[in-house]
């Protein structure tokens, strides 16, 4: 078991990452009060909300299923949870278990830092995307017609338990989806990470527990290296969503479904990796590596056909790194390094998006 922390300006949170290590005493001394809610997912709740209630027999526990989607990452659920929470009397010694994905810990870490003006919040990300990236950092939000996590705030949880067995039950796609996240982290940050993974993708594949514990632990130690600088994304932390421009466009031209996160940021930052190499920064060699990896782990790399340049060009619009009209985007100054170019004009961005899908 490895215990990382992340120390922001305000608090101090303990990341704990093992296989099988989820026990009682890892929560309980995150609780103050008697009422835990756990809210999870249907698809979650069957898997492990057992193993999370056994952990907290002697509290006040109550449980909220919401379906499982990224549709579903919207004002209505947010709303719906709001209401159990009222209507059960809950107040400010409420303590909050997000036990999911990447939708769960967004979702509800939102609703934890708005019920009563902010309660405690744990975090059990239960997929690989939701491990190595969303449930690390404090951004909370949910979606809105025009765009990807527009609605949200920076709320740090107490605590996050990262269970790397959960990962063996993951369906396949889901999986592939996460390691999309993971490959970022050698792009933006460690190039040896991504060099590493390349060589070791057949080990990343199977799911052997040690290529587990080491794509979570060494994603998480990646991240806390840039939110413990920028907690607040002022500056180097918007290069955390190298590849997300397209990436959420893609989402959102897509109405959240038929494609994973991942997924998309995987077409996402081959994307952002082509400019780089327009823009003479990044190396046909690196540039190669990206692709190659991407290839090897099973990741898509091209637009799907049945999107429309122009619904890409209207949702990238809408990107939260836009400061006025200047479009900010996160590209790769060398491999391991990124620099944010805000010089790109949307003629020239869309005229690059028809050359990455010809």
């Amino acid at each position: 078991m490895k215990k990382i922390k992340l120390v922001t300006k305000d608090k101090t949170i303990p990341v704990v990452i093992g296989s099988s290590i989820l026990r009682g005493s890892l929560i309980k001394k995150h609780i103050d009060g008697r009422d835990i809610v756990i809210i999870t997912n249907t698809t979650i709740k069957k898997l492990y909300l057992e193993k999370i209630l056994s952990c907290v027999k002697s509290y006040n526990v109550k449980i909220l299923s919401i379906p499982d989607g990224e549709r579903y990452k919207n004002a209505k659920t947010f709303m719906r949870i709001h209401d159990f929470l009222l209507s059960n009397n809950f107040d400010r010694n409420l303590s909050i278990i997000a036990l999911g994905g990447g939708v769960i810990g967004d979702l509800v870490g939102f609703v934890a830092s708005t019920f009563m003006r902010g309660v405690k919040l744990i975090h059990i990300p239960t997929t690989l995307l939701s491990q190595v990236d969303s449930s690390v950092g404090g951004k909370t939000a949910i979606n809105h017609i025009k765009g990807k996590n527009l609605i949200g705030t920076f709320y740090q949880p107490d605590c996050v338990i990262i269970d790397t067995s959960f990962l063996h039950t993951l369906p396949e796609k889901e999986y592939l989806s996460g390691l999309a996240e993971v490959i970022k982290y050698g792009m933006i940050g460690n190039s040896g990470f991504l060099k590493w993974i390349y060589k070791n993708a057949d080990s990343i594949l199977n799911r052997k527990d040690e290529s587990l514990e080491k794509i979570v632990t060494t994603s998480v130690k990646e991240k806390i290296k840039f939110v413990s600088k920028d907690e607040k994304e002022s500056n180097i932390r918007a290069h955390l969503n190298f590849g997300h421009t397209l990436g959420h466009a893609i989402e959102a031209s897509m109405s959240y479904k038929n494609i994973l996160h991942g997924q998309a940021i995987s077409i996402g930052m081959l994307f952002a990796s082509m400019i780089s190499v327009d823009k003479n920064n990044l190396s046909i060699k690196d540039f190669n590596l990206i692709l190659l990896t991407l290839e090897k782990l099973g990741l898509p790399y091209t637009v799907p056909k049945n999107i429309r340049t122009k619904s890409l060009m209207k949702h990238m619009s809408f990107d939260k790194k836009k400061l006025g009209k200047k479009n900010r985007f996160v590209l790769l100054s060398k491999l391991g390094q990124c620099v944010i170019d805000d010089t790109l004009s949307n003629k020239y961005l869309e005229e690059m998006v028809g050359v990455f899908r010809a």
